[in-house]
């Protein structure tokens, strides 16, 4: 076998369907844990119209078919060196491509998880034009104000209706300005829950169409670590052909560049597998990594 491709999301399936256009024999491992299974809908995404994110990772399983691509619905726990290869699952692959992804740490609010996905979202790119002139809140991270007052000011440009709710973080005089020069009103209090809107803890509620979070973002899998790839501010680290600091590893889409949209992850991998594709060619020849 030519290739492992470790997680089955859209940049894992993208990357299994580039390599398998180029007759390379793939085997791709998914757990079914897309990060955003959630969701209704995948947003933002060229072609995609109004298609759940079960309905998109189907279509690409039936695609990756299409050319070879065998899928096993296996989570990966280990990946074993032998020789110039390595062996995943029991079998012998000689590059591994790994498309773990990432999975959000929510707020510790009540009532942000029950509806993630749904009625609480966090990227305006993603779900912003579907709620645009709505009143919306932008809820902060308790004891990150820079990053939540970021986020409120890029949710100010599908809203003039938009509360940054700080859950008990004070904001300079600086951020202060920027907001009110952006029309985002404040509310510092503390957050007691959420739902359809958030409720103070003193008791009063504040109504949107949406409540935006503020994630801290990890990696799925420890993979890459045990492996002995470079990890840097919870990336993979990878040069411009997905390339890990481990000979034969690759890591495509959100597991090396956490802040790509779902179709920007796909397109990376679509890149990366182009690399891949290249450097088996060049084994093949009689030369190196």
């Amino acid at each position: 076998m030519d290739v492992a491709v470790i997680g089955g999301s859209v940049a894992g399936l993208q990357a299994a369907l580039t390599l398998g256009r180029a007759r390379r024999q793939v085997l791709l491992f998914d757990d079914g844990r897309a990060r955003n299974r959630a969701a209704s809908h995948v947003h933002n995404y060229l072609g995609a119209l109004e298609v759940s994110p079960d309905e998109l990772l189907a279509r690409g399983r039936q695609q990756v078919a299409e050319y070879g691509v065998e899928v096993r619905d296996h989570r990966v726990e280990d990946v074993s060196f032998e020789d110039d290869g390595f062996v995943v699952d029991g079998v012998r692959v000689r590059a591994v491509v790994l498309a773990t992804g990432l999975w959000d740490e929510l707020p510790d609010v009540p009532g942000v998880a029950d509806g993630w996905g749904q009625s609480v979202v966090a990227c305006p790119h993603c779900h912003g034009w579907e709620v645009r002139d709505q009143p919306l809140v932008q809820l902060g991270l308790r004891g990150a104000p820079d990053r939540s007052v970021a986020r409120a000011l890029l949710l100010s440009r599908w809203s003039d209706d938009v509360v940054l709710c700080t859950d008990g973080d004070a904001l300079t005089g600086t951020q202060l300005d920027r907001l009110t020069v952006a029309g985002v009103k404040v509310r510092t209090e503390r957050v007691a829950a959420v739902a359809s809107g958030v409720r103070f803890v003193g008791g009063e509620s504040l109504a949107a169409w949406r409540v935006f979070v503020v994630v801290r973002q990890h990696q799925q899998s420890d993979l890459a670590e045990r492996l002995g790839c470079q990890v840097t501010d919870g990336a993979v680290v990878v040069d411009e052909g997905g390339r890990t600091t481990v000979p034969g590893v690759y890591a495509v889409g959100t597991t090396a560049a956490p802040t790509l949209l779902a179709i920007g992850a796909a397109g990376h991998a679509s890149t990366v597998a182009v690399a891949v594709h290249g450097d088996l060619l060049e084994s093949d020849l009689g030369g190196g990594w």
